[in-house]
């Protein structure tokens, strides 16, 4: 344990040549990524799991989310996951992108944010009736990644993830726009905009209404209606989602875990975190040990 939240690095793993390019592009089966845990992780590289069977329980950035196949899930770099249940009939592949790999590949084509603001708001695109689509792009990933010898293995691989990103996530139905066509659902899309950036250093309601223009209430009663939680409620789960990942993940002190989330003593954090959680900082972090 170190004093940050952990972080995994599947490119430590030990795999045939034919199954990565380098330290960019990584190709995994089920066995050797999905670990059902209750411990949180950071993700250091862009991560796309194609879900080809049964389904799978996880969270991101502490919203649960349950994917029946087929469907690709896309994690990427900064978020904070947990992988939960796996059905045992499940089968996934998974590719994983170097951040740098990503970050470059993106910036040149001018997609970087648009990618991150989509997954950010639901890493998950389902595939109705292209699982048959999604075996033909897998493997065909699989076959120039196995090819040791070309030298343009790595710029095929580039092509194929664009293709991932444009033709798979980019190009997919915003799974929100029935809910940002409404009043209530832009409000509540531009609050979880802001709670994402601001939890850390605030807490309170009229903060976020005050940044809309609009008033506490209007704010609370627009975010209940557009995604049945208070906003109160989503600014603590955001807040108590770090929390709960730096008390397993780290050795970090309550003391100092307080500090890094702006509240003024340890006291302070101890009650804010039993009010919502129901468990004081040190009994979760002695939990399931």
């Amino acid at each position: 344990m170190t004093d940050r939240i952990r972080r995994k690095d599947w490119f430590d793993a030990v795999v045939s040549a034919k199954q990565r390019i380098g330290n960019d592009f990584l190709l995994l089966p089920k066995e050797d990524y999905w670990v059902a845990e209750n411990e949180p992780f950071l993700v250091d590289c862009t991560t796309a799991i194609f879900l080809t069977k049964g389904d799978a329980a996880f969270s991101v950035n502490m919203v649960e989310y349950k994917v029946e196949a087929p469907a690709i899930v896309i994690f990427m770099e900064g978020m904070i996951i947990k992988q939960g249940n796996l059905a045992p009939d499940s089968d996934m592949n998974v590719i994983l992108l170097s951040k740098e790999f990503t970050g470059n590949l993106l910036a040149e084509s001018n997609v970087y944010g648009l990618m991150r603001s989509r997954t950010q708001k639901c890493p998950v695109f389902p595939l109705y009736g292209k699982r048959k689509v999604m075996f033909a792009f897998y493997y065909l990933l699989v076959e120039l990644v196995a090819m040791e010898d070309s030298p343009y293995r790595l710029e095929s691989a580039k092509h194929m993830a664009l293709t991932l990103f444009y033709g798979f996530a980019l190009n997919m139905p915003d799974v929100q726009t029935e809910v940002s066509h409404t009043r209530s659902g832009t409000i509540a899309e531009r609050f979880l905009d802001l709670v994402r950036e601001y939890y850390r250093e605030q807490r309170s309601v009229s903060f976020y209404a005050d940044r809309l223009c609009i008033t506490p209430k209007y704010l609370s009663l627009s975010v209940k209606e557009a995604t049945g939680k208070p906003a109160l409620e989503w600014i603590d789960d955001y807040v108590c989602a770090e929390a709960k990942a730096l008390l397993r993940s780290t050795e970090m002190s309550i003391d100092r875990i307080g500090e890094s989330l702006n509240f003024m003593s340890q006291s302070l954090f101890g009650k804010y975190f039993k009010r919502v959680t129901g468990m004081s900082p040190r009994q979760y972090r002695y939990s399931s040990r």
